[in-house]
């Protein structure tokens, strides 16, 4: 890379770990979010769907990185917002980066219908797409065309549950899971698994922030990337059964089993526990309903199908790297504490 960095979506897992791996290597990176991301970076504070300010940090962008996402209380406002939301980025980036080169989009696994029930696997780039569409599809359709008119290189990436330390980021699994296991923890539980048998035993995947990081500038700077789309995981799989015993001893908790509870109505009330627990422990301040979504969590535990990607495609054009699940999990467990994050 020999100019800038943008990176839209900074307060995220995604974004802001890209910044601040960048950053760390002396690499010139801003970012864009609606409000301050806290990263400590050069930031830019718009709203895409709003009026739009610019930067002239902008003008030296070579790379964008676009992991922005915008909720909603349907699936199809979510899917309406979250292409205009990619239509609204793609006239930014043509108005005020004049020297970009390279967009790196980010998806995830529902681009090959994860989230709706049992899917092939190993999913494959290839696999057609889900009947009905996502908006990963509108979005990799408008860079395609945009790309064409503008001369841009893109590439498209698909992780699979993102971790890495955020206090901002509530679909972010670790926290989910860290915060979880305090509470049960100051509530004198054992740590049960919040779900059904079935989703104890499946096979699982995760992606590492950092791997994905990596992923992100490799696509930018590997001309085997250009014009395709990408599988990113650590590379191998887990069942929930035998890294649980892990997670609870880093707790000091007695494991459980399955208990097919939900966490969004279990976790009513949570919010007081939780500024206790801030308070005993001298945690950074943080909102429960900043750290972590029950509702993301129940979707995660209650998953009862396996979720594989096939991750061939990325090696056989030279991404290589790779990491232990099991072994990151527990890893990012113990950065959450000695963040100050959880106790």
């Amino acid at each position: 890379m020999t100019g800038r960095v943008f990176v839209i979506g900074a307060s995220g897992v995604i974004g802001g770990a890209h910044m601040r791996r960048l950053a760390g290597r002396g690499l010139p990176v801003v970012g864009l979010s609606r409000t301050n991301a806290g990263t400590g970076l050069e930031e830019i504070h718009t709203d895409l769907l709003g009026d739009t300010t610019g930067s002239p940090l902008l003008k030296d962008v070579s790379h964008a990185v676009f992991a922005g996402f915008v909720a909603a209380d349907t699936e199809q406002a979510v899917r309406r917002k979250n292409a205009a939301l990619f239509d609204a980025t793609l006239d930014y980036l043509e108005k005020w980066c004049p020297n970009l080169r390279h967009v790196a989009l980010l998806q995830g696994m529902k681009a090959y219908g994860s989230n709706l029930g049992p899917f092939k696997t190993p999913a494959r780039e290839s696999d057609p797409r889900i009947p009905g569409g996502h908006y990963y599809d509108d979005q990799l359709d408008s860079l395609k065309q945009r790309a064409l008119e503008t001369g841009w290189q893109w590439t498209a990436l698909r992780p699979h549950v993102v971790i890495g330390p955020a206090r901002r980021s509530p679909q972010n699994l670790i926290v989910v899971l860290g915060v979880y296991a305090s509470l049960m923890k100051a509530r004198g539980h054992r740590l049960d698994f919040p779900g059904p048998e079935a989703a104890f035993d499946i096979i699982y995947q995760a992606t590492d922030a950092d791997l994905l990081s990596q992923a992100i500038e490799w696509s930018g700077s590997d001309p085997r990337a250009a014009g395709e789309v990408f599988n990113i995981t650590n590379g191998d799989f887990f069942r929930w059964r035998h890294v649980w015993p892990k997670i609870a001893a880093v707790f000091d908790m007695e494991p459980g089993g399955p208990l097919d509870v939900s966490l969004n109505e279990r976790m009513v009330g949570a919010g007081e526990s939780w500024k206790a627990l801030t308070r005993t422990h001298q945690l950074q301040p943080t909102s429960l309903d900043q750290l972590v979504s029950w509702p993301f969590a129940d979707y995660i535990f209650g998953t009862t199908w396996d979720v594989m990607a096939d991750t061939l495609k990325c090696r056989q054009a030279g991404f290589l790297t790779f990491l232990d699940s099991e072994q990151m999990i527990i890893d990012r467990l113990q950065e959450l504490k000695a963040l100050k994050i959880i106790p």
